[in-house]
């Protein structure tokens, strides 16, 4: 194919842009514009998008307008440009936001160090032809499957509800990739994608629609991330590599209502990894601090540090050492799910049936009764807030259970309970003040009968 065949917007775009609704959200995953030749046996992150690229990405850019809504990219050096690019052509003033997910390394990539030695034994079309149609994860990479419908998740969980484009730069492995998987194709050498060529993704009620060239898949209306136990895993593995690394050599165990992020496709905040012993606690620590990360203001129960855009927790106790004990540990349904990682990428998954059944039902189920009643209004408030994030309920029935232990407490007992509140809690979802109304009515009556 000539160099002038190339500099063009590909066809499968432009016919594509005719076809896709204007009333809905939709994702474009867009490979970067053109660039020189990478360096012999260089990944080439460096390398910049040339004059030509430049020109491309403008008109496309200009395609765009009055339909472009927001632009990501892979934080390397020629999508960032890309993006600015297309910004400029549509005459659109955007923040284009960076997104490793994206690239450098890339939601396929875990460890960046280990998977390259999967290039290296394997060649690029050897790695590709993985991704495309392998069934497990190579060394240091996700597993393909699960990672391309997070990618798509993550994208249409960022556009929201705003109709119109949502552009995402990357690089051709990634869109070929996530095309194959979700179109179920597995497409060769011949499909990967030019410059500035890319797959469009958007939801009707048909169900999620992926298109790529020639390629339209309409598959049924059903979560593309949720409870089972893979994506569990891989995310788990996704946070862990981008944080502690994958081989910090400790055994330990994250819980907690981090797996949120399964239900939203947005990134969690919090990450709580729990050590079963005092040596693996310690092996956390190192690692932490090893990969660059930020001590935090002391706090109550864990050591905390800030790495890669999330605050780690490590808890100052080592107990209980089971995962199954450690979910028993947990009051909300959408808490008692984790994975335990065990030194050499070994991981294992749980998931309280009760999570299950908050999914099915849209419903933040409590888990009774509840082990640390002591902290019930703190249980009440995360209720609330779960509720809030993925547009659950939050039962009556759940929640007067909170006030009736709260209620049934003595004196002393109640104060200690707003105490920990104060402690642990935000002081969100009006719980604080609730609780002073409850206590005002109770004492009332007591006064009455007094």
């Amino acid at each position: 194919m000539k160099d002038e065949a190339i500099w063009q917007i590909p066809p499968s775009i432009e016919r594509w842009l005719m076809a896709i609704p204007l009333d809905r959200p939709v994702a474009l995953l867009l490979r970067h514009s053109v660039r020189d030749a990478l360096p012999p046996g260089d990944a080439g992150n460096a390398v910049p998008i040339n004059e030509a690229g430049v020109k491309l990405a403008q008109l496309l850019g200009h395609a765009l307008r009055g339909r472009l809504r927001t632009l990501h990219a892979s934080p390397l050096p020629r999508c960032i440009q890309t993006a600015e690019m297309l910004c400029a052509g549509a005459g659109a003033e955007l923040p284009i936001v960076p997104d490793l997910l994206l690239g450098d390394p890339g939601v396929f990539v875990l460890d960046g160090r280990t998977a390259w030695e999967n290039w290296v034994a394997l060649g690029h079309e050897g790695v590709m032809q993985h991704l495309v149609s392998g069934e497990n994860s190579l060394p240091g990479m996700a597993n393909p499957d699960a990672a391309a419908r997070h990618l798509v998740h993550h994208m249409l969980a960022s556009a929201a509800q705003t109709p119109g484009l949502h552009v995402f730069v990357t690089h051709d492995s990634l869109v070929t990739a996530t095309a194959a998987r979700l179109l179920r194709k597995p497409l060769g050498p011949e499909s990967w994608p030019w410059y500035l060529e890319g797959a469009f993704f958007w939801r009707d009620d048909e169900g999620l629609h992926a298109a790529y060239r020639d390629e339209h898949r309409v598959s049924v209306p059903e979560p593309l991330c949720d409870l089972r136990e893979m994506d569990v895993i891989e995310f788990a593995r996704r946070e862990v590599a981008r944080t502690v690394g994958l081989d910090s050599g400790a055994r330990f165990l994250l819980a907690g209502g981090a797996f949120k992020s399964l239900l939203t496709g947005r990134p969690p905040r919090d990450l709580d990894l729990w050590a079963p012993s005092i040596e693996d606690r310690n092996l956390l620590i190192e690692a932490l601090d090893r990969r660059g990360a930020q001590p935090l203001a002391a706090r109550s129960f864990a050591d905390a540090f800030e790495i890669a855009g999330r605050i780690v927790e490590v808890p100052h106790k080592t107990s209980p050492p089971t995962l199954e004990e450690r979910l028993a540990q947990f009051d909300l349904a959408l808490s008692a799910i984790g994975a335990e990682h065990r030194p050499g990428d070994d991981w294992s998954a749980r998931i309280h049936d009760l999570a299950h059944a908050s999914v099915e039902r849209r419903t933040v189920l409590l888990l009774k009764p509840l082990v640390n009643w002591k902290y019930a209004l703190t249980t009440l408030e995360r209720m609330r807030q779960y509720a809030d994030e993925l547009g659950f309920l939050s039962p009556d029935d759940d929640e007067a259970e909170v006030w009736r232990v709260f209620e049934s407490q003595s004196d002393e007992l109640q104060s200690g309970m707003l105490a920990r509140y104060a402690q642990t809690g935000r002081g969100g979802f009006n719980v604080l003040e609730e609780a002073q109304r409850r206590l005002e009515m109770l004492r009332g009556v007591e006064g009455r009968r007094h």
